[in-house]
């Protein structure tokens, strides 16, 4: 079953010790409720993945045994749920870029920045493709699947074709279909067709998002025995 790696044990529940401590903000809000966010969102995703892998099953038990006859919503929900998850999955990464960036920021300034200079899975691409490396330098071995990950959402947001994905049927497993049209054109030669297994981009995301927590732990714990010795110092 394809899943969010997220949970300690069956219980499926989130744990205190899931999320990390910060040091105060004025500018941003409880940070630890954003963390506890975005693992109810991942919790959330975990039902509407339960749920495409039915259907897909479903269709290819009908595929074989009607020759792919089967209901309308059946074959149609994966589409919708599989762009559901690349959405949020999209705003998700976008938070967590976003937290580390003022957690690090912090490290540098003394306290959280007020002015966001990346804001954005977007944002961060354009720097690398400026050749500047300086922040979140985390997310670099990543590079790939947030290429992908922004290339499928821009493709939802801004190609009018997209609902052609419909006719590239769910054979076998749940696939992430997304059609880029450059230019905002119609160009049969310059359309390009997206096809990445949604099991690839989940197994990505959690490589990503286990090492991104111990990261964020990790700063957030130095950061509050710092802000601690200081206080102390006064």
């Amino acid at each position: 079953m394809i899943q969010f790696d997220i949970y300690r044990d069956s219980t499926k529940e989130i744990y205190a010790d899931d999320i990390p401590e910060f040091s105060s903000s004025q500018f941003w809000g409880n940070l630890s409720n954003k963390v506890l966010f975005i693992f109810n969102r991942l919790d959330y995703l975990n039902d509407t993945l339960i749920s495409i892998c039915e259907n897909v099953e479903i269709y290819n038990i009908n595929f074989k045994k009607r020759n792919g006859l089967t209901s309308s919503k059946v074959k149609i929900s994966p589409y919708i749920e599989i762009i559901h998850v690349m959405s949020d999955l999209r705003m998700i990464v976008d938070e967590l870029i976003v937290l580390l960036y003022i957690v690090e920021k912090r490290e540098v300034l003394g306290d959280y920045p007020n002015i966001l200079e990346i804001e954005s899975t977007g944002d961060l691409l354009r720097k690398w493709n400026e050749n500047k490396f300086d922040d979140v330098k985390f997310f670099i071995d990543y590079k790939d699947f947030l290429k992908n990950l922004s290339d499928i959402n821009n493709a939802y947001k801004h190609s009018f074709i997209n609902d052609h994905i419909i006719f590239y049927r769910q054979l076998e497993k749940p696939t992430v279909y997304a059609i880029r049209n450059p230019k905002k054109e119609f160009n049969i030669l310059k359309n390009k067709l997206i096809a990445i297994p949604l099991e690839d981009i989940v197994i990505d995301f959690n490589k990503m998002f286990k090492e991104y927590r111990i990261l964020l732990k990790k700063i957030t714990i130095e950061q509050i025995i710092n802000d601690f010795e200081k206080k102390n110092l006064i």
